[in-house]
């Protein structure tokens, strides 16, 4: 079959006269595989295209028409925010002279002899300010009380003036101190619009000033005595000590985030208690892998300094006097609610142990209860007895 296949080439084409019969041969074969391998990947692509064309088919025209409404619908909205925008700017320009004279106020003039503080005017005034908000009262700890005496200022601004959903900055301002040696600590938070049908806005990545403590004053560590390996006296003179990570303001709200990061074990220690704090039942936190912890830590930090930008930043001094601080009598309203429904629970449980009223059961209860909600059916009077 080979030579009658190379016989038809050659009377075909004469310019094979010159190739060898296993040359011709090669050449068949070759082709014939090139054609497999096409027709291969051909049916490997239609194998490709078909779980797409079925997990997406077609909207029905009138899907089609709704979409294209709700497209200009929404493009309109974006121009509605645009303009919200433009006017948020406008306004903190005439806003602005105002914190640049409340910071006059506060900074001024120190007085002679007077400890050196980020505010002489006031002294601690944005540290209580901090402490008084329920956002940030929680991530100041008693060891960063001295560093953020120093503090003098928090500004506020926008990523990109002219889109504010790309996210915004927090400027801390501080007076020379013996802590470290920077004066301002910014931080940045990149944001974008995820979901513009639900108005959600995703973090993707929170940039911070590095910090550079002095020698023995980082307050985000503590010193620890270092176990030593064998006894006698000797070994127990020989007591090391070595620094552990430990909560504070300026690790836990000065902390770099960005999505795909690895997280030290002290930032996954942060974000599993917090998030114990929100769900307390979730029995799963230790199996959770670095990017959700990434996202819920962004989240939470977002938060924050929403907090500090909208609430902190231009009301300072009624967070400082702790006059913006929501009421507790909601949350003291309703413990004393648990404890009457608590009551009302034992009270029910001592009625069902005493005997009912013949023929009266849960109705007599119920009766009893009108006239003297305090007295238990075990104490009814004999003689209501006999009138039932």
């Amino acid at each position: 079959q080979a030579i009658l296949a190379q016989a038809d080439l050659h009377s075909a084409c004469p310019a094979l006269n010159r190739c060898s019969p296993v040359s011709v041969v090669a050449m068949g074969l070759v082709k014939k595989g090139d054609k497999k391998e096409e027709d291969k990947e051909q049916e490997d692509k239609g194998k490709e295209e078909k779980p797409d064309a079925e997990e997406a088919p077609e909207d029905p025209p009138i899907v089609k028409k709704l979409k294209e409404l709700d497209d200009k619908y929404l493009e309109l909205e974006k121009e509605y925010d645009l303009e919200v925008h433009k006017l948020a700017i406008k306004y903190n320009e005439k806003q602005q002279p105002l914190l640049e004279e409340r910071k006059k106020v506060l900074v001024g003039e120190a007085e002679e002899n007077a400890p050196v503080v980020g505010t002489p005017g006031l002294s601690g005034f944005w540290l209580k300010a901090l402490q008084n908000h329920p956002t940030t009262e929680d991530i100041v700890q008693e060891w960063d009380e001295p560093v953020l005496e120093y503090l003098q200022d928090i500004e506020k601004g926008f990523v990109d003036p002219e889109d504010g959903n790309k996210g915004f900055t927090l400027t801390f301002r501080f007076a020379s101190n013996p802590y470290f040696s920077e004066t301002e600590l910014k931080k940045e938070y990149f944001t974008e619009m995820s979901n513009p049908y639900a108005g959600e806005i995703d973090v993707k990545e929170i940039k911070v000033t590095e910090i550079h403590w002095h020698p023995g004053k980082d307050v985000t560590v503590e010193r620890v005595a270092k176990k030593v390996k064998g006894g006698g006296a000797k070994k127990a003179k020989q007591k090391k000590e070595k620094e552990e990570p430990r909560p504070s303001f300026f690790r836990d709200f000065f902390r770099p985030l960005k999505t795909g990061m690895k997280l030290p074990e002290d930032a996954k220690l942060q974000a599993r208690s917090l998030m114990d704090e929100d769900d307390e039942d979730d029995e799963d936190e230790e199996g959770e892998e670095d990017e959700d912890l990434i996202e819920y830590l962004m989240e939470n930090d977002h938060e924050i300094g929403i907090a500090v930008r909208d609430n902190i930043v231009p009301f300072a001094v009624r967070w400082y006097t702790g006059e913006a601080r929501p009421d507790d009598d909601d949350d003291d309203d309703d413990e004393d609610d648990e404890d009457d429904e608590d009551d009302d629970d034992d009270d029910d449980e001592d009625s069902d142990d005493a005997p009912p009223a013949r023929g009266k059961g849960k109705a007599a209860a119920k009766k009893k209860g009108k006239g003297s909600p305090e007295l238990k059916a075990s104490e009814a009077p004999k003689e209501e007895c006999k009138q039932q």
